[in-house]
């Protein structure tokens, strides 16, 4: 083995070891959230505060009525439900009327086109105006997750005993099919669930977020969303310099049933995290590229040194080390198929892991030149720290 060859192989450890180790790190994360959603379930607020729940709707997603219907039948004892369309005329908007002859409390509010901000944000601010002083704390959560009934309270309870101003939730997918891409996607979502459980690295997620109203008027989010693409990001660049922490609720879990997941869907969603970050919080979108980086070079590493092996081209060094490093990988890999609500078979997991890695590397290569992004049908053209510069709607 030639110099240059000794120091590729030496970098190629070195970036799995990297990688095994936050495989690892994230493993253990996962194992302490059912503990952690214990203790937070077992808080007793002296009082429960008054709760608007905003949840901006669009389009015409198939699991929409049963998770509009889960958020309007929380056990959480005061709080209304505000639906959010653009307009009166959507299919949401349809959808909204016909879960309102079933549940009167339903508030319905049509908020027109956004302009100069994401329709996601126009609408979750016409949400809160809607609300007036009426709510206490205002719980933002999506359109198209089922919830159990003690979500808004795992949300709100750390709320309640003065912890914190802010708090989120997140989601899990539950695979109800073993496809290349579901699985990946599935994958993909657990990873940003366990890095959400790293203190150091949670941040808001715009599908379960919840925060004080005297805080939400003191910080100026209405003033960051209405001039940004997205809610979760505008708040990750903004509120660290704000002295203000992001308190993870891990009862706080949605569902994600994905079937047939299909490839642009999947690489859409993927376009999307990765872009908000740039746009919003470049220095995580520069960590993310780390990230990625760490993820493929083991594994295409390893996927070389195993096809020069079979032509007699690598060193017995190599060879063992690879191994070494896919027979480890494959170990975390098994612990962390104990974090789905799906049993999977490992060699798909496995399979999963490669399929996300390269997508991976394949969205974040796309993300280094674009100016702009799409988001349900809106192109937006986004400046620096998430501020909209322009907006095209479809014709």
């Amino acid at each position: 083995m030639s110099l240059w060859e000794h120091a590729v192989t030496l970098l190629c450890i070195f970036a799995a070891i990297a990688q095994c180790l936050l495989l690892l790190l994230l493993a253990c994360a996962g194992r302490s959230l059912p503990g952690r959603a214990a203790k937070d379930a077992a808080i007793r607020p002296p009082d429960h505060p008054s709760v608007g729940l905003v949840v901006p709707v669009a389009g015409s997603h198939p699991c929409m009525a049963n998770a509009l219907k889960s958020l309007v039948c929380q056990d959480y004892p005061h709080f209304v439900p505000v639906f959010v369309t653009a307009t009166e005329d959507e299919d949401a908007a349809s959808l909204i009327r016909g879960l309102r002859a079933q549940f009167p409390v339903i508030r319905h509010v049509t908020a027109g086109r956004a302009q100069g901000c994401g329709q996601k944000n126009h609408n979750s601010l016409a949400g809160v105006k809607a609300m007036g002083e009426e709510a206490e704390v205002l719980v933002f959560c999506d359109s198209t997750h089922p919830a159990r009934p003690d979500f808004v309270r795992a949300l709100v309870s750390p709320i309640a005993v003065g912890e914190t101003d802010f708090t989120t939730g997140y989601h899990q997918v539950i695979p109800r099919d073993m496809r290349p891409v579901t699985l990946a996607y599935t994958l993909c979502v657990l990873l940003m669930r366990l890095l959400q459980a790293l203190a150091p690295l949670t941040q808001p997620w715009g599908g379960a977020m919840a925060i004080r109203r005297s805080a939400f008027q003191r910080h100026d989010i209405a003033g960051i969303w209405s001039a940004n693409v997205v809610d979760d990001c505008s708040l990750a660049g903004i509120l660290p310099g704000l002295n203000v922490h992001m308190r993870l609720c891990p009862g706080a879990l949605l569902d994600t049933d994905a079937a047939a997941h299909s490839l642009p869907v999947w690489r859409a969603w993927m376009d999307r995290q990765v872009l908000f970050l740039k746009f919003c919080v470049p220095s995580q979108w520069i960590l993310l590229g780390l990230l990625c980086l760490i993820m493929a070079i083991p594994l295409c590493w390893a996927a070389f040194t195993l096809c020069y092996a079979v032509l007699h081209v690598a060193s017995d060094f190599a060879v063992c080390a690879a191994m070494a490093y896919l027979a480890l990988l494959a170990a975390l890999l098994n612990v962390w198929r104990g974090f789905l609500s799906a049993t999977v078979p490992l060699l798909l997991w496995l399979r999963a892991f490669a399929c996300a890695t390269g997508m991976f590397v394949h969205v974040y290569a796309r993300s280094i030149p674009a100016k702009y992004l799409v988001w349900h049908g809106i192109t937006y053209t986004v400046g620096r720290g998430g501020r909209v510069i322009g907006m095209t709607s479809p014709s």
